[in-house]
């Protein structure tokens, strides 16, 4: 094999796919239709693929630390590849399942993946619950196939030569997981007490027909939507905020001819932001459809950190190595991503940059938002614990293994969790740990900034500019490694908790 040919040809493949990924979510195209670039890049993801990575992996010399680095990148992605390929039929025909789903609501057919919308701004409790009570099941009728799905890839992963799914995960990731849950569990029991409290005056302020222990899922949505939050986050300042905000570090976005921000309207336009890589650094897109309210201000403040962190790449490292832009390990953009999100939890930055709002104000907004990340972080924290006995089950049907998600997820976040959605609400790749290992990397990366660069980092140039070398490197790094080579040493979720513990504080 020449590794150059295949480097090249696997940039060639995720650019064509984020492209048609970015086409169908802009309402460009009714459709997703993969199959054509299945059917052309498919030699890339075949077990002789696999075989001469490993033999150019090993032969290798230590010293040529990048390479190497680089090397082990196309050989993770390649199995996952691989494992993608072998699941292919089940992944869609459960997209077809999920696609087809409806639930029926005030005489109208709403697709599945647009009833959590619904719920999120329905302000009755019992018309939330009917709504969540519906979309369970419409969620439950494709279960078979999520199920099916995750035994290919277990089954993938062994004919692979490893042990099990996380043994492929850890040997790609360096991720010792167990250690990481570990961290998660002392993390939710740091923060069980100051999120009890905080979420206590949250439901009784704002859900006052719902008794605090009761709390439900539905009930979540709409407490994470943060309605009352709505007057400090029109849809029309959204993105003349991300512009200031950038313009602080000394990035001018609309200078940034390779970072296109799509925020126009269309009838079949996704209504999540998105960031694609279609061809970075030259060519990142971002979606949004702007509606207003905090929720769609830190999202596009997240996806647009994504889209910063791949627009400043080094031209010349990805030319040599594309896959440090389709890294098998997302915690490092994830990181990047929470940087720019996290903004809203500094009460001096929203007073700046949202006008109308003191001081005062802008410490409660903190209060709140600070609750609805610290609830994303303990459900992550019990996703990951829960997915470590997804992956191990022999039998991904056993209502053991239903019953374990909803304890497990209903404890970390205080919200009711329902057995029915044990394997509809599970990512690929064990994406818990690598959201979980994002945030206490930004955590810290914070806390480097503030202390370098004074309280108000944020508006500084030269913190710009450090920025831009590190998002230069793109995933050419870990985490862990980031935290190294800056100089503050261990991730800590430690720093995390007590950071999230003081901003939900009362005063």
């Amino acid at each position: 094999m020449n590794i150059s040919d295949y480097r090249s040809q696997y940039a060639a493949y995720c650019s064509t796919f984020e492209l048609a990924h970015y086409q169908y979510r802009a309402g460009f195209e009714r459709e997703l239709n993969l199959e054509p670039i299945y059917d052309r890049y498919g030699d890339l993801f075949t077990r002789a693929a696999i075989d001469s990575l490993e033999s150019a992996y090993r032969e290798t010399p230590e010293h040529s630390e990048t390479e190497r680095k680089g090397l082990h990148h196309l050989l993770s992605l390649a199995r996952i590849g691989y494992l993608d390929a072998r699941a292919r039929e089940l992944t869609d025909e459960l997209a077809g399942c999920t696609a087809a789903a409806r639930v029926e609501w005030e005489n109208q057919s709403v697709p599945v993946n647009n009833v959590p919308k619904l719920i999120s701004n329905e302000r009755v409790a019992s018309r939330r619950r009917e709504l969540a009570a519906r979309w369970k099941e419409a969620l439950r009728a494709c279960n078979d196939l999520r199920a099916a799905r995750l035994e290919s890839f277990h089954e993938s992963a062994r004919s692979l030569g490893f042990d099990s799914y996380r043994a492929l995960y850890t040997e790609m990731t360096g991720v010792d997981y167990e250690r990481l849950d570990a961290s998660a569990r002392q993390f939710l029991e740091r923060t069980e007490s100051a999120y009890r409290s905080a979420l206590n005056r949250a439901i009784a302020r704002d859900l006052p027909d719902v008794s605090f222990d009761d709390l439900h899922h539905a009930d979540y949505f709409y407490f994470q939507r943060m309605p009352r939050l709505d007057p400090f986050f029109p849809a029309r300042e959204l993105i003349q905020t991300y512009g200031a905000a950038m313009k602080n570090f000394g990035i001018h976005v609309e200078r940034q001819t390779n970072i296109h921000i799509d925020d126009q309207e269309r009838p079949f336009k996704h209504p999540r932001a998105a960031c694609f890589r279609v061809a970075p650094p030259d060519d990142v897109r971002v979606l949004v459809a702007p509606v207003g309210g905090s929720f769609d201000y830190t999202v596009l403040f997240h996806e647009a950190g994504h889209a910063q962190h791949f627009g400043w790449s080094s031209r010349d490292l990805v030319r040599r190595h594309p896959e440090f832009i389709y890294a098998p390990d997302p915690a490092t953009t994830e990181g990047h991503a929470f940087l720019l999100s996290h903004l809203f939890l500094d009460a001096e930055w929203l007073a700046e940059h949202r006008g109308g709002v003191n001081r005062e104000r802008a410490r409660e907004i903190v209060r709140d938002l600070s609750l609805v990340i610290s609830s994303s972080v303990r459900r992550r924290c019990g996703s990951l614990s829960y997915e470590l006995a997804l992956h191990e089950s022999r039998d991904l049907h056993s209502e053991q293994l239903s019953a374990t998600f909803a304890e497990t997820l209903s404890q970390a976040m205080g919200f009711r969790r329902e057995p029915a959605l044990y394997l509809a609400e599970v990512d690929d790749g064990f994406y818990s740990a690598s959201y979980l290992r994002a945030w206490a990397f930004e955590a810290s990366l914070r806390e480097y900034f503030r202390t370098r660069y004074g309280r108000r980092w944020w508006a500084s140039h030269r913190c710009g500019d450090e920025l831009i070398d590190l998002w230069n490197t793109s995933s050419r790094y870990t985490v862990e490694e980031l935290a190294r080579l800056i100089g503050f040493g261990e991730v800590s979720f430690e720093l995390l908790a007590d950071t999230l513990i003081a901003a939900m504080k009362e005063d």
